[in-house]
């Protein structure tokens, strides 16, 4: 059920995944799109993926595993719209096979772009099949920072943070276009850079975001501690080298707007400076951000 990294439509480009659904969620047609898969030339099936629920079970003392369709039975298919129209004909795909229509559009097709899918079976993998999966703007869906993740098995996937105030290590929100979302397990704040800032919501006063003020500030900070060390003992110790390296990936990406927007440049600017990497495409971007 692995996507084929090499799999491209006619113009170059990764070939799209048209969203459907199973009826009753019957996890046979796994074996039924495994067969059609096989005869792609003739069916037009380049590959497939089911996002599924494992539970091993112990029944009567021998170890068992069931799978189920999850997040509305729904199934992803690297096909067009023509070859999904001559499968849905042949049994068992016209009684279970349907297509999911966006609101907007009840006669389109529902599209997902190559690279949500593969973030989403990242997803699946790493988390042995035991994702939680739910819909994109239920109550679960907290909006919180943008973040990309950079270290550790999850690296590459971008979503959003659900985090503990005060912190900013936790899980991360991976959307899949618009029909689902899954949630990671939880990811130490030194794998999480930051991308955005979300918005705090305060009911009497409404809305503000002295958040990235005091998050900016605090970075400043410690830039300037950064550098005092490097004019006092004319090289940063080890430690600090590893903490300022850090500091610069997790919050160089970090987009911002506005007069603190100058602030966070001359932090990173003030880093890159004490590590002495002045010949960088990075120092320059941000040397050319300041006032």
């Amino acid at each position: 059920m692995k996507p084929d990294t090499n799999t491209t439509a006619t113009d170059g480009k990764a070939m799209p995944w048209l969203v459907m659904y199973s009826n009753n969620g019957d996890i046979g047609i796994l074996d039924s799109l495994e067969a059609k898969k096989a005869d792609e030339p003739a069916t037009g099936i380049h590959d497939f993926f089911v996002p599924l629920d494992v539970l091993n079970l112990d029944i009567d003392g021998k170890p068992t595993q069931h799978r189920r369709l999850i997040a509305g039975n729904y199934i992803f298919l690297q096909a067009t719209r023509e070859d999904i129209l001559r499968l849905r004909q042949e049994p068992p795909f016209d009684a279970t096979l349907r297509f999911l229509h966006p609101a907007s559009d009840p006669t389109g097709c529902i599209y997902i772009p190559d690279s949500d899918v593969r973030m989403l079976q990242l997803a699946v993998e790493r988390m042995d099949g035991n994702v939680e999966y739910f819909v994109p703007g239920s109550k679960e869906l907290v909006v919180g920072d943008g973040v990309r993740i950079i270290d550790g098995p999850f690296a590459g996937i971008e979503g959003v943070l659900e985090s503990v105030k005060g912190h900013e290590g936790g899980s991360v929100i991976v959307p899949i276009g618009d029909v689902l979302a899954v949630r990671t397990p939880r990811i130490p704040a030194s794998a999480i850079q930051l991308i955005s800032l979300a918005t705090i919501t305060d009911t009497t006063s409404g809305s503000y975001t002295s958040r990235a003020y005091k998050k900016v500030h605090v970075l400043l900070e410690e830039s300037e501690h950064i550098v005092e060390e490097k004019e006092q003992e004319g090289q940063l110790s080890e430690e600090t080298e590893k903490e300022a390296r850090r500091l610069v990936r997790r919050f160089s990406e970090l987009q911002l707007s506005g007069k603190i927007k100058y602030i966070h440049a001359r932090a990173i600017y003030n880093i890159l400076s004490a590590l002495g990497e002045t010949e960088s495409d990075l120092f320059v971007r941000f040397r050319n951000m300041l006032p």
